[in-house]
């Protein structure tokens, strides 16, 4: 029989990939591990795995690649024993008997008693399913000798009796979760192929859409060539696009019959399944063994832990089933959505009947379950979910029910939707009088009184939340609370600060008795909020370590009140100069609403935005301010929100002295009140004024406005409003010539941070700071603690990279025949010399340019750009962009005699 070579051999690594060291404590060679198994559905990397990871580690191993036509005794052990003596060339091995069996009791009677560790590779092991073959496996590994490892890959888990030998700990597994790529993985990914770095957001965006699927990942590299492109890729990224959609149709007609495909479909319409729930929904023989095979046949089906029954599909393959269920009648659909509903009502999960109830299409079942359920959705913040099911129900029945409009208004107000918030009220008003809707006045009460709050009228808020509090609440009974914590909030936004607090922590007692975890939540950031304006910045913090406990303790991760909490978690961090923390606790935030749409993250992108300008991070700034630009256009936002996205534009246009920008801002920008600031963001809109003022040199306008301010400040106590507007104040001074103003009034920031703790608010003063602390300190006379917060910020403000004034290797031709004459440059220069156009593009990379920006600049196309690049990268062999970052780097230090 003949052999083919190539079988024997392990598959040609990639053009690109990705080292996994982290997976090198699977590769350990242990006497007592038997058999490593790497099994996880296709396109997951495991051959290749394999391939890059034992040479990497110096480990000796054979391979077999199987295909379909070896699932034959005589076929296999024929290749087996090539394998095996390729691994063994100076052993003899007898050639194959009749039974596989009989071979493999040769085989092993011939083995060395000692040698090297080494591993037997099978690749692709799914295709092997004979019962003889598997036996012969099966009496190989009882005795195989214990410095020989053999290694299984495949699609499927292979039938060798794996729970005994996981029992005695001589198994070694590698699964689809190991194997999913983590983000470090990803971003070397993208290193690798692309010649721009994703965003971070995108990034992990496409990480939670693909659960680190290598093949997914892969196909987004491939197929995009700018950062634009790759965002725009990635919100497209589901199971139902054509590519996915070919694949996965190719994939289930190899591996399943119609009716097992059939059974499929009907899965599909499940979030998550287990053997029980199966049973209540489809009729036939043998449902729990062929859900097992399924699960088996290495389908893109996950267990949600190891052990349990409960399992649910890939993401994208759940989007693929969803596009696939037309095979399924109109009628088939209806009928199992309809049971599904009835099967997850019955099992005590209202969100996921209320998904199914929703498909089935029917609207009285599904109006009589989002009335009796909506309470339990609305406290487990189920928003969009039941948003959906209003939108199906249609206006004309909501404005028939109190309850549904209820429910209706406070959905539209979580997700800022206030003209549907209105339209709600609106109804209620006009129907107020009738029984059925006067019996809910306590709960109608408390909306008007949250709708009123979030448009800035609070003294129209607390009377009505008043009012909800003197009568009972008939049908959300979390209604008294809710309206407590509006009228906290009300006196927040007065400036009553002590008092809001007093009301802010009875809240969080009377919604801890109640386990309302959401308004628990929301009444811990709050409390975190009211401290902040206090100036007492660590308590604050503390109430946030407290509400992330209360988080971790219940599971409540994917409440969209969480975004709040991370949110100013990363504020407070920013504040501290702890950027790699405040960017973590932003990425957490976008990741809680990513499914609602970039525009409900706009305060976490806010918090990205600032750790990129406080980097000096010039790429990452960029993106982040596109994008900062491109919601704000699409959304109508509260005054807060607005104030905070303002005051990092401005940051960001007085890094890039980008003076028309502060311009036309002041033209279209909210006016400032600053007899209305009473709070933190009509403060901060006020201040935004006065640093565009400012930057303007439109001094005395930006003076009136900083010193209106601090009336309010000194009488409702808002302190870290006044040590933001001293700053101010200070650069103001400093900027008209005002050297003893602006040290007087640095000296009372300095003196307000030791109880506030501020510290980015210090550094966002940009290259002014340093000049007058080291004026301030030339002078003398501060406290301890301020000299030694003085000499602090002075450091940092050193380590600062002003990314405005980026050194870039923009070089001239007399300059470029310098470099290339001299005689201590990399022989490369001289023998394949750049063109002009190519020492353009690499000082720009330098500068830290994505390929976008570098087309924008050079007034060229980004794929002309790239072009570019891939010919400088060949003349000089690189292969990375930090590869040209330090070459760049080199050159510079060269001609400037460093």
């Amino acid at each position: 029989m003949s052999l083919i070579p190539s079988k024997l051999s392990p598959p040609p690594l990639p053009p690109w990939v990705v080292a996994r060291e982290r997976l090198n404590a699977h590769f350990v060679l242990d006497e007592r591990v038997r058999l490593q198994v790497v099994q996880a559905p296709a396109g997951y990397g495991k051959s290749t795995l394999l391939a890059e990871r034992l040479p990497a580690l110096e480990q000796d191993a054979a391979w077999l690649r199987l295909d379909a036509q070896d699932d034959t005794p005589a076929r296999f052990a024929a290749y087996f024993r090539a394998a095996l003596a390729g691994l063994l060339p100076e052993t003899p091995l007898a050639e194959p008997q009749d039974s596989f069996g009989d071979s493999v009791a040769t085989w092993l009677a011939a083995l060395p008693a000692s040698h090297p560790p080494c591993r037997l590779v099978l690749d692709e092991f799914e295709h092997i399913r004979d019962p003889e073959l598997l036996e012969g496996l099966g009496l190989w590994l009882r005795h195989q000798p214990p410095w020989l490892t053999l290694s299984l890959i495949g699609r499927t888990v292979p039938p060798l009796g794996l729970a005994a030998l996981r029992l005695r700990g001589e198994l070694e597994e590698v699964d689809a979760a190991a194997l999913a790529f983590d983000l470090e993985e990803a971003q070397t990914l993208c290193a690798e192929q692309l010649s721009f770095p994703p965003t971070r957001v995108s990034l992990e965006r496409a990480l939670r859409r693909t659960e680190g699927w290598a093949m997914a990942l892969n196909w987004l590299v491939e197929r995009t060539t700018t950062r634009a492109g790759f965002d725009a890729l990635v919100d497209r990224l589901q199971g139902s696009h054509p590519d996915f959609v070919a694949w996965f149709d190719d994939l289930l007609g190899e591996a399943l019959d119609e009716a097992d495909r059939r059974l499929l479909l009907q899965l599909g319409v499940l979030e998550r399944f287990s053997p029980p729930l199966v049973a209540r929904l489809l009729e036939g023989h043998r449902l729990s063994q062929r859900l097992d095979d399924l699960i088996r046949a290495g389908l893109f089906i996950q267990r949600l832990a190891p052990h349990e029954q409960w399992c649910r599909f890939h993401p994208l393959f759940a989007g693929y089933l969803h596009h696939r269920r037309h095979e399924l009648s109109l009628e088939t659909q209806r009928q199992l959505h309809r049971r599904a509903s009835q099967a997850w009502l019955a099992l005590g999960d209202p969100a996921l009947a209320l998904g199914q109830a929703i498909e089935a299409e029917e609207p009285d079942p599904l109006a009589e379950l989002i009335e009796a359920q909506g309470p339990t959705l609305l406290a487990n913040g189920h928003f969009a979910l039941l948003a959906r099911g209003l939108d199906t129900l249609g206006d004309t029945r909501l404005v028939a029910s109190p309850r549904l409009t209820l429910i209706h208004g406070w959905v539209s107000h979580a997700q800022y939707q206030f003209g549907r918030t209105r339209q709600a009220i609106d109804w209620i008003e006009a129907q107020l009088e009738a029984p059925e809707w006067q019996a809910l006045a306590a709960e109608f009460a408390t909306l008007r009184a949250q709708l009123a709050i979030n448009q800035g009228d609070a003294e129209r808020a607390a009377p009505l939340a008043e009012s909800a509090l003197a009568l009972p609440a008939r049908y959300l009974a979390a209604t008294p609370v809710s309206a407590a914590a509006i009228l906290a909030e009300s006196r927040f936004v007065l400036g009553h600060l002590e008092e809001s607090l007093r009301r802010i922590q009875e809240v969080e007692r009377e919604a801890a008795r109640i386990h309302d975890d959401q308004l628990l939540l929301w009444a811990h950031c709050h409390h975190s909020e009211t401290l902040v304006a206090q100036g007492r910045l660590q308590a604050a913090y503390d109430v946030q370590e407290r509400a992330l406990a209360l988080v971790e303790r219940g599971g409540l991760e994917r409440l969209p009140i969480c975004e709040f909490l991370y949110r100013i978690r990363s504020q407070l961090l920013w504040e501290w100069h702890r950027l790699e923390e405040s960017e973590q606790a932003a990425l957490q935030g976008i990741a809680v609403l990513d499914n609602q749409g970039e525009r409900w993250g706009l305060q976490c992108h806010i918090g990205l935005a600032k750790v990129a300008l406080s980097r000096g991070d010039q790429a990452q700034a960029a993106d982040q301010i596109r994008r900062l630009r491109k919601v704000l256009a699409e959304g109508d936002y509260h005054i807060d929100w607005l104030a905070n996205a303002h005051a990092t534009l401005l940051g960001w246009w007085q890094a890039n002295d980008d003076r028309d920008a502060v311009a036309r801002w002041l033209q279209e920008a909210p006016p400032p009140q600053p007899a209305a600031a009473s709070n933190h963001f009509v403060q901060c809109n006020v201040r935004n004024h006065a640093r565009a003022l400012t930057l303007l040199e439109r001094f005395d306008e930006a003076e009136a406005l900083l010193e209106a301010l601090e009336e309010h400040t000194a009488r409702l106590g808002l302190v870290t409003d006044a040590n933001r507007n001293r700053l101010c104040l200070a650069a103001l001074a400093w900027q008209r010539g005002r050297q003893d103003a602006a040290l007087a009034h640095l000296r009372q920031a300095l003196a307000l941070a030791g109880r506030t703790g501020l510290t980015g608010s210090f550094l966002r003063l940009g290259r002014a700071l340093p000049e007058m602390l080291q004026a301030l300190l030339a002078e003398g006379g501060l406290e301890r603690l301020d000299r030694e917060r003085a000499e602090r910020l002075l450091s940092l403000a050193g380590r600062q990279r002003d990314f405005g004034q980026a050194v870039r290797l923009m070089l001239d031709d007399e300059v470029i025949e310098d470099i290339v004459n001299r005689p201590d440059v990399p022989e490369l220069i001289r023998t394949s010399p750049l063109t002009r156009r190519e020492w353009q593009i690499l000082g720009l990379i330098h500068a830290g340019l994505s390929n976008e920006q570098i087309a924008e600049q050079l007034g060229v196309a980004p794929t002309t750009v790239k072009t570019h690049i891939r010919s400088l990268y060949q003349k000089q062999d690189i292969r990375r962009r930090e590869e040209a970052i330090a070459l760049a780097g080199d050159l510079l230090a060269r001609i400037q005699g460093e």
